[in-house]
């Protein structure tokens, strides 16, 4: 029912409904690319309670057990000053120490040609990229996403998923309890 759910409501904002991922890069070597937004905030930008225990479940999620394959992470530039900013590296932060990968910090939140580019050079398994909700719909594009649409603004669940070559963009929810509805 949950998916079923999750499924409406997806078709109903014109995303594509929920489709299995395959575990394996693709033969060429191409990784496959997973965009999440940041989690959950405070008024003053920093990650909210309810935030952390997204993070948390992003282990779950995309762990070294789960079926994403995830070698690579992929987030915005933080800025020390900029709360705003570190979003997307805190809610991912948990999920990199447990895969014991570094985190990506190459562009700002608001350059996604340059994400895409970093992004498709890389080679040597799938790509989780986090980003600003805002801009995170343009990073897809930039990737070649075809028909994408805008991250909504009153969700923190949604996964992109993009399988090379890229064109297509399918949506599933993380599922974390206690979270996603």
């Amino acid at each position: 029912m949950k998916l079923l759910a999750f499924a409406t409501f997806a078709v109903s904002i014109g995303l594509v409904a929920a489709v299995p991922v395959d575990e394996a890069v693709a033969a060429d070597g191409a990784p496959e690319f997973f965009l999440i937004r940041h989690a959950e905030k405070n008024h003053d930008g920093t990650i909210s309670a309810k935030g952390m225990k997204r993070a948390e479940c992003l282990i779950n999620v995309f762990g070294k057990n789960s079926k994403y394959n995830i070698q690579h992470i992929m987030v915005q530039t933080p800025h020390s000053n900029s709360n705003l900013s570190q979003r997307p590296y805190n809610t991912t932060l948990p999920l990199a120490n447990s895969l014991g990968i570094k985190m990506d910090t190459p562009c700002n939140y608001n350059d996604p040609k340059c994400a895409a580019n970093v992004a498709l050079k890389y080679r040597g398994g799938n790509v989780l990229i986090g980003w600003e909700h805002g801009y995170l719909y343009e990073v897809s594009k930039a990737l070649g996403g075809k028909n994408v649409k805008k991250y909504p603004g009153d969700h923190y669940d949604l996964i992109y998923n993009q399988p090379s070559p890229y064109t297509s963009v399918t949506v599933t929810s993380e599922d974390c309890p206690g979270l996603d509805s």
